[in-house]
């Protein structure tokens, strides 16, 4: 007898409650979830962290973040906990040659790569640790590329640093990076702005997209500018300095024409098109776009966060405006769990 007048008080605790849910005009609503899609660009996505720091500033919480090279070292350093002020202080420090030469380990012969990468993986690990995904209190997805599938591979457990190592293995020149057994390289190669990711193994309700790599038609006008400023430079450059140019031309693999710029050349042209497209499904873009400017330039790195910082601006209100409530779903997915480790085709 006890035990039934137990359950019946509290069924009638839980009536009020639930007709309040029947009967109640009122939408419940939530803030929508955000993610940030960062692109490659080498230092030109240093522009990623000027993008940050307005997010920062005005409030705009983010809920995940997707990276594929550069923008995927952001993305760790910023899951990792780093604060924008403790990125810029290591955007700094790339800003010295003589940091830059000290990650070079050269491959002699250089068949499989110009550099191991051995020591940028522990130029990495100062910054990041030897944190693993399943650690992060912020959600984090790093794109690389399987050199033997020609899959993109979404990392989301395991070592960070690894996967963050392989997804700026820049072809041809970084020795592929092998990762449980997989041949691994940059993610820019695959997924240049991994917008996609974030929509199929993240929660988020909607996604910036954050990137560094011109459309067709800014190549277009910068082409046409260029050729222009050239033809003035070549009226009024001196014999010796044209001279100088072709003998190292001969000399450097990555002067323009040669090998290395003509495979860096070759991918931009698949990334330009891959990042239109994966563009094409964010909610929004940030486009921190400097024209002419090189992925080896650290020393500007002021002008790249600048850019970002004033582009993030801009777009101040478009983001407010997806940020306003949306309604609770009593199907809510949000708690199903995540897909953990699998390939994405």
């Amino acid at each position: 007898m006890h035990e039934k007048e137990t359950k019946l008080s509290q069924y009638r605790n839980r009536l009020p409650e639930f007709l309040r849910r029947l009967f109640s005009k009122k939408q419940e609503t939530r803030t929508p979830k955000i993610g940030l899609a960062l692109s490659c660009g080498g230092a030109k996505s240093l522009a990623h962290v000027g993008v940050l720091e307005v997010l920062a500033k005005n409030n705009i919480p983010i809920h995940a973040i997707s990276g594929s090279s550069m923008g995927a070292y952001i993305g760790a350093l910023w899951a990792t906990g780093h604060s924008v002020e403790q990125m810029i202080e290591l955007a700094e420090q790339m800003q010295d040659p003589t940091t830059l030469k000290k990650l070079a380990d050269p491959v002699i012969p250089p068949i499989k790569g110009v550099f191991y990468g051995h020591k940028v993986k522990t130029h990495l690990s100062h910054s990041i640790g030897n944190v693993n995904f399943e650690d992060l209190d912020r959600k984090l997805l790093v794109i690389a590329a399987n050199l033997d599938t020609y899959e993109r591979v979404v990392f989301r457990q395991g070592s960070v640093l690894d996967a963050v190592h392989a997804s700026c293995a820049m072809p041809g020149i970084v020795v592929p990076v092998e990762v449980n057994g997989m041949r691994c390289t940059d993610g820019g190669v695959v997924d240049p702005v991994p917008v996609g990711a974030l929509h199929k193994f993240t929660d988020v309700d909607y996604v910036i997209a954050v990137s560094t790599i011109p459309t067709i038609a800014e190549i277009d006008t910068h082409i046409s500018a260029t050729e222009t400023a050239k033809e003035d430079k070549e009226e009024i450059a001196p014999w010796w300095r044209s001279t100088l140019y072709k003998l190292g031309s001969k000399i450097n693999p990555a002067a323009p024409g040669n090998m290395i710029d003509n495979l860096r050349r070759s991918l931009r042209a698949s990334q330009i098109r891959m990042a239109h497209d994966s563009c094409l499904r964010a909610d929004l873009t940030i486009h921190p776009v400097s024209k002419g400017a090189q992925w080896h330039e650290y020393d500007r790195f002021e002008h790249f966060i600048a850019l970002g910082r004033e582009k993030a601006t801009s777009a101040l209100p478009l983001i407010r405006e997806i940020l306003e409530p949306i309604p609770v779903k009593t199907d809510d997915s949000s708690t199903q769990e995540p897909m953990v480790g699998e390939r994405v085709a």
